[in-house]
């Protein structure tokens, strides 16, 4: 027999002989049992990780109506702005109305599932009005946040990509 098995064995003796085995000592049991089964569920909870889909939610809260704005800046030429891959490059491309010397702005690659796959750029329009952003390192669903400005107006739009 092992050392364990032998102090199994001596802990069933030693409550069989000094414990009554009545009602009153199976509820106390029970109640001890529920409460260590409470317990690790909380540290169960307390361990698991509850990211929330914004870092900075509340900040990003108070400047929504400055989002409304440009969104309604945008509104009729959102479907002239177009994103799809091409040669492992995520290219987005403006049309020529926006004068792409005079369009600066940013995008942020949002992933739907993990934060820690989210990519922020800068970008500059080339003379076609593209943007290349290498795909390296992107796989999955994104959300494409495109923010520019021109000429003092600020615009916003997003755009759905899947990067395979």
């Amino acid at each position: 027999m092992r050392i364990n098995d032998l102090l199994i064995i001596n802990i069933i003796i030693f409550f069989r002989m000094h414990i009554k085995w009545n009602w009153g000592t199976k509820l106390v049991l029970a109640m001890v049992a529920f409460m260590l089964m409470i317990i690790s569920m909380v540290i169960y909870m307390v361990m698991q990780d509850v990211s929330l889909v914004e870092k900075d939610y509340y900040p990003r809260g108070q400047a929504y109506q400055e989002m409304i704005e440009k969104v309604q800046n945008n509104v009729s030429y959102d479907n002239d702005i177009t994103a799809w891959i091409e040669n492992n490059e995520v290219r987005v491309s403006f049309p020529r109305y926006y004068r792409p010397e005079a369009t600066r702005g940013s995008i942020h690659f949002y992933h739907r599932v993990s934060d820690l796959n989210d990519r922020m750029a800068a970008f500059d329009l080339d003379a076609n009005g593209v943007f290349a952003y290498p795909a390296d390192g992107l796989k999955g669903r994104y959300i494409l946040k495109i923010s520019w400005e021109q000429d003092g107006l600020e615009y916003y739009t997003e755009k759905d990509i899947t990067v395979e």
